[in-house]
């Protein structure tokens, strides 16, 4: 294979410095953006294959570029088109050598990538374009890579880039996509069909529904626009639709420039500067639990972290953080926040550029609770990153996705262009959802009986419960995602103890009980989740020291019961003593073995969580006590001597 970097006569590279060196900070705001995006386009030229044109989907920061290091990304390639003409605007590579580029990509993509119905695998091979890694045929990261061929097409209007990138967007087959309803599945597998995840709630998805419905061939109907929930949340007075890492609130927005354009339930560039701001909000309240927050240290969004990759966000919405920060989630928010997002690019390079600062700009993210500096940059928040500060600087991106008349026909179905609103309050939900932090971590004693509890002391209806037990009531303001439409739900959780065992006794009102899933995905229905991490350390899903018990009635009046994690270990060591399910709800009490569920005397990490799912009215909410998630922390139980 050949490589990119090495072949001049095909593209100008600009000068790299050494890995990891760098110099000061330009004084001016348009010299400093101009530096980080001159460095951040660098991974587009460094890291394509010229001879296919397919963009890895990440890069060492620090050493030199090898097209073994990863498998090429979709959604990055469109990234890659699109920054093309941001890259020759800036004088950063010759129009012709882009244009060639370009031609060669959709050319391999027409005619060499693997596809079906015109939509593309999430991650291929570098060099063949073949599936890698058993992944899905992808809705979205088709719809990134059209959008950059569109774009690339308006731009170098030349005939025949704009001739393959209609034939690539017209092949795309958005009904069957759709799988015969109005929301677009999340990919389809050769083995297994269709995903069971659907695009159904607000997040970077409009670009691709503006697209599906602006089809010239396959278009669907406007009532898939309408068919996507929205849920308004709020966060330290920032009140938007709800959709916690920042990507969700930028991908769209690289392309569509909503700014003035409402479709009658949301005005979605001041969307996402709300969302913004809630992110930043969120990063200083919790600065001095975290060190690498604070008023110039923000942006969680979907990245590496020190325990893998997460999509990392802030409320509204279920809050998942750990300390990690994304420099791409500020600079591509630099559209809807330019000062905060300029003071944080500048303290990212001032502060930790020495770790941070390599070849393509900044690296994915940063940890210093964990002393962890990513090694790698991400073709999917490196492109975001780049297009959006062309936006901020000259509008050239929106400006050629929205002179598409693809785009004005999808725009015009999805609603835009009639009445303004900037945010319907009076037809959108609003959802309270809990925001955790580890400083307001609960802990909870379980009173405990040396002498032992017998079986007719542990009856749903025992005194034991109400004057030697603690109680966990979950209520609405425990909701952590989704939205409960049944007025007198609730659950309560009572914990008592002898020397040898913890037990539990679950009440649940309910008065809409569905049952449908098999035992083994059982939480998908009306159920309790009982978590147990018994070393206090983190919960982790393959933890030898955390278990997950779950609850949940069953066809016939019947209770179903099995600890998730091991079923083996714990077998014989979990017992269903009491149980009812009838129309007003369900309850059960349960001995949980303390010995094989390592429960001392010195505190655990514990959480309750409920789930309740109606089939008359269209509630699907998550309650939990504390469950602070992507390094998993529950709230803590001890077990001490009762009265």
């Amino acid at each position: 294979m050949k490589k990119l970097w090495l072949i001049s006569s095909f593209l100008f590279i600009s000068f790299l410095p050494p890995a990891g060196l760098r110099g000061a900070a330009p004084g001016s705001d348009k010299e400093f953006l101009d530096l980080v995006g001159r460095q951040t386009f660098n991974y587009f030229l460094e890291n394509t294959n010229p001879e296919n044109g397919l963009v890895s989907d990440k890069a060492s920061n620090f050493r030199a570029p090898d097209f073994r290091y990863s498998p090429a990304s979709v959604a990055g390639v469109g990234f890659g088109l699109a920054s093309l003409a941001a890259g020759v605007e800036r004088g950063w590579i010759g129009k012709q050598d882009a244009g060639r580029l370009v031609k060669t990509t959709l050319r391999f993509f027409l005619e060499k990538m693997e596809t079906e119905h015109g939509f593309f695998y999430h991650f291929v091979d570098m060099e063949t374009g073949k599936r890698v890694w058993n992944c899905e045929l992808s809705s979205i990261d088709t719809a990134l890579f059209l959008s950059g061929a569109l774009t690339a097409a308006a731009y170098f209007g030349d005939e025949e880039i704009s001739s393959l990138a209609e034939k690539l967007y017209r092949r795309a087959d958005w009904q069957w996509m759709a799988d015969g309803g109005d929301l677009l599945s999340g990919g389809w597998k050769p083995e297994s069909g269709f995903l069971s995840y659907k695009w159904h709630q607000y997040d970077e998805s409009s670009v691709m529904y503006i697209l599906a419905l602006g089809s010239p061939t396959f278009p669907l109907k406007s009532g898939s626009w309408k068919a996507v929930k929205r849920v308004i949340g709020r966060y330290k007075g920032h009140e938007l639709i709800a959709s916690p890492p920042l990507f969700t609130h930028q991908f769209s927005h690289v392309f569509i420039d909503f700014r003035g354009k409402s479709d009658g339930y949301a005005d979605y560039f001041l969307n996402s500067v709300e969302a913004t701001l809630a992110n930043r909000r969120f990063c200083m309240d919790n600065s001095k639990l975290f060190k690498s927050y604070g008023k110039n240290s923000w942006g969680l969004t979907a990245s590496i972290g020190p325990d893998g990759y997460n999509a990392y966000g802030a409320p509204p919405g279920p809050a998942s953080h750990d300390g990690t920060v994304a420099p791409s989630a500020a600079a591509a928010s630099i559209v809807f926040t330019p000062k905060l997002s300029i003071a944080a690019l500048r303290h990212f390079y001032g502060t930790h550029g020495g770790k941070l600062w390599g070849r393509y700009g900044f690296s994915d993210s940063f940890n210093l609770d964990r002393n962890f500096f990513a090694e790698d940059a991400y073709a999917i928040n490196q492109g975001p990153a780049l297009l959006m500060l062309e936006n901020f600087r000259s509008g050239l991106i929106w400006k050629l996705f929205m002179s598409r008349p693809e785009t004005l026909k999808g725009m015009k179905a999805a609603g835009f262009g009639g009445k303004y609103v900037k945010l319907n309050r009076k037809e959108l939900p609003f959802l309270p959802s809990a925001v955790y932090s580890l400083d307001k971590r609960p802990s909870i004693k379980a009173p405990e009986k040396p002498e032992g509890l017998s079986a007719g002391e542990l009856g749903p209806g025992s005194r034991v419960w109400k004057k030697n037990s603690v109680k966990i009531k979950l209520s609405g303001k425990h909701i952590s995602s989704g939205r409960n439409m049944q007025p007198g739900y609730g659950a309560e959780t009572f914990l008592t103890a002898d020397t040898a065992r913890l037990y539990a006794k679950i009440e649940v009102k309910d008065s809409d009980i569905v049952s449908k899933s098999p035992d083994a995905v059982m939480y998908n229905d009306d159920s309790i989740e009982i978590y147990i991490d018994s070393l206090n350390n983190k919960f982790a899903w393959d933890g030898a020291d955390d278990y997950q018990i779950i609850l949940s009635p069953g066809s016939g009046g019947t209770m179903r019961m099995l600890e998730m994690l091991h079923p083996a270990e714990t077998a014989g060591k979990l017992e269903l003593l009491d149980y009812k399910v009838g129309d007003d709800g369900y309850s059960a009490v349960i001995s949980i073995d303390r010995a094989a569920f390592g429960i001392g005397k010195s505190a655990i990490g514990f959480s309750v969580a409920a789930h309740n799912i109606d089939s008359r009215k269209p509630s699907d909410a998550k309650y939990n006590w504390f469950f602070l998630t992507p390094a998993v922390y529950l709230g803590e139980l001890s077990v001490g001597e009762g009265k």
